[in-house]
């Protein structure tokens, strides 16, 4: 396209003017999908992975302590004197 000057004086602002040269051509897209999936599976497509362990970031801190001492006193190895 070329931008052609209409009029200009002090008192207004300049206006343009866009002229296409082919007024019937489309225009282009900007993103293509050839060759990407053979570079996706180049490496192969993997599963995200998973966590081992969920985060106790932001969890109630009564909770948390009482988890802490149930982990720890879980299980046979604590000796019982009964």
């Amino acid at each position: 396209r070329t931008c052609v000057l209409l009029q200009h004086t002090p008192t207004t602002s300049l206006k343009f003017v866009y002229q296409f040269r082919n007024p019937t051509m489309v225009k282009q897209k900007n993103t293509c999908a050839h060759n990407n999936t053979a570079k996706a599976h180049a490496n192969g497509i993997k599963k995200a992975k998973r966590t081992k362990y969920v985060s106790t970031r932001g969890m109630d801190p009564k909770f948390l302590r009482n988890q802490k001492f149930a982990k720890k006193y879980n299980g046979s190895k604590r000796v019982h004197d009964d």
